[in-house]
């Protein structure tokens, strides 16, 4: 099956420009739709249908051989066609600016369209952009929705996120127990996550834990102070010295 990828394009580019689709729009522009990329014409695929060949061209978008430029257009055709790997991966080059200027705008307009399908990735990291105020205005309670949505998912980083905000109550109301449990699991994947065991440490000293709570807050404390947390090092002394005074 032959693709005229940009021919396709250029004619969605047209379109979203009377329809004030300033996103994909704006992309267009900055992956050379229009700038007769060659090669980038058309695309031979096996398959008789476009959602076949969808793993064919993801595949050609990761082949070092195929130059820069066509695996650009590629990539923003399958975004454009739906395909929500791809998606997300042009919000997460617009985030980070990989291989294309970094935009946090744009990134935050296809993480939306990934997110609102169920990507867990792209709910996080959209999450993470409400936040902090990145290419949106900060939002933390939509940031504390979406990352409840990727925890949901199984994204272990939602799970980090969501418990840093039920600790210090930031667009949603404190709850230590809720954030202890999400940071444990969490922490499973990131271990050496200094501010991770910090956050765990606060939770086992406001009473997760029980009888084992203070143990377990020094034990934290002590993880975080050796990779490096100043505020855990503080908190370390805090509590030991505590120790020394009542003995």
């Amino acid at each position: 099956m032959r693709i005229e990828i940009e021919k396709m394009l250029a004619a969605a580019c047209e379109e979203a420009r009377r329809s004030g689709d300033d996103g994909f729009a704006q992309t267009c522009e900055l992956v050379g739709v229009g700038a007769g990329v060659q090669g980038a014409d058309t695309v031979e695929v096996s398959g008789d249908s476009l959602e076949d060949a969808f793993d064919e061209l993801n595949r050609m978008v990761n082949d070092q051989n195929v130059p820069l430029e066509r695996a650009r257009l590629i990539r923003l055709f399958l975004a454009w066609k739906g395909h929500i790997w791809s998606q997300y991966m042009q919000g997460y080059n617009f985030q980070f600016g990989r291989n294309i200027r970094q935009d946090y705008v744009l990134a935050g307009y296809w993480y939306s369209k990934s997110a609102e399908r169920g990507h867990a990735w792209s709910q996080n990291n959209l999450g993470v952009m409400y936040a902090d105020g990145l290419g949106v205005e900060r939002d933390p309670e939509k940031a504390v929705a979406l990352f409840m949505q990727s925890a949901e998912g199984g994204d272990a980083v939602a799970k980090g996120n969501l418990g840093e905000h039920l600790v210090e109550g930031c667009g949603v109301r404190r709850n230590y127990r809720r954030a202890a449990k999400l940071l444990v699991e969490y922490l499973k994947t990131s271990p050496y996550n200094a501010r991770a065991h910090r956050l765990l440490a606060v939770c086992y000293e406001h009473g997760v834990g029980g009888r084992n709570g203070r143990r377990l807050a020094i034990q934290h404390y002590q993880d975080a102070s050796d990779f490096g947390s100043l505020k855990a090092r503080a908190a370390l002394r805090r509590l030991t010295s505590r120790s020394s005074g009542a003995d």
